[in-house]
């Protein structure tokens, strides 16, 4: 499994799509900056110190951005095999298309953890640079935390998508859409319990991220709750890629129901 993760890193070198995902983790920050510029008075943070600054941008990056981009990312990186015509090359090396989805599925998780690290350092840069203050250690290690949480837990959330989407080639686009709308919808839940079992909102309840600004409520999520729905994602994913065929094993299935229709239809002709 190591050597499958390391491979897919050395072949990410060449893939220009890592360059969208920076481009989509730099914008929660900036959003929540410019989001408190352009808003009308009444609309404002007041106080729009560094954690509010931290607390905006986390919500934008789970509710928007983080289930899009990994959604892109890891069913790009699944769907390249497809298109480049590879899996013909590498079935045939004692690997099973299961043991490579899931090196492909770690991969992009490792990765999802790295861009939370990466929004974290452009959250600081963009605060900084905007003059916001309210800056301690404390919250540097809580906004760290939270950040690196957020985005494994979302990642988790959407796992079954490119799960699902890893099946057969060219749609894994689709899944993108559907990851936009489950991560947008999130933002509509109020209920206590729809919150804590809603697998995207779980991650932030795991995290202790206080939804209140964001969602006017004042309850917190139930824990045990939300660690038991981002588990059933987690199973949810391991039963789909352990019953997902390779592309050639399910055209041989194909062919060997056409054979027999054909075969049954010659039977009758006598």
């Amino acid at each position: 499994m190591l050597r499958i993760i390391k491979t897919e890193f050395l072949k990410l070198k060449r893939f220009h799509i890592l360059l969208i995902g920076f481009i989509g983790m730099t914008l929660p920050a900036i959003l929540s900056v410019f989001t408190q510029a352009v808003a009308t008075p009444e609309a404002t943070t007041q106080n729009f110190n560094f954690p509010a600054l931290f607390n905006s941008t986390i919500w934008n990056s789970a509710t928007i951005f983080m289930p899009v981009i990994f959604t892109l990312i890891g069913g790009y990186l699944i769907n390249r095999e497809y298109t480049d015509n590879t899996l013909k090359n590498i079935l045939p090396v004692p690997v099973s298309f299961q043991r490579l989805l899931f090196g492909k599925l770690l991969t992009m998780g490792i990765l999802s953890v790295l861009f939370g690290l990466y929004n974290y350092a452009v959250t600081l840069v963009v605060g900084l640079l905007s003059g916001i203050t309210g800056l301690s250690s404390a919250i540097l290690f809580t906004g760290f935390l939270q950040m690196l949480g957020t985005a494994a837990f979302t990642y988790i959330a959407i796992l079954p998508i490119i799960a699902v989407t890893s099946r057969k080639p060219g749609i894994f686009m689709g899944g993108v859409i559907i990851s936009f709308l489950f991560g947008y919808s999130a933002m509509f839940i109020k209920n206590v319990t729809m919150r804590s079992l809603y697998p995207i909102l779980s991650g932030l309840t795991v995290m202790r991220f206080d939804t209140e600004t964001f969602m006017n409520t004042s309850e917190p999520g139930n824990l045990t709750l939300s660690m038991l729905s981002l588990a059933v994602m987690l199973l949810l994913t391991i039963i789909i890629v352990m019953l997902t065929n390779p592309p050639q094993t399910a055209s041989k299935r194909k062919k060997r129901k056409t054979a027999g229709v054909f075969l049954r239809q010659g039977q009758k002709s006598r």
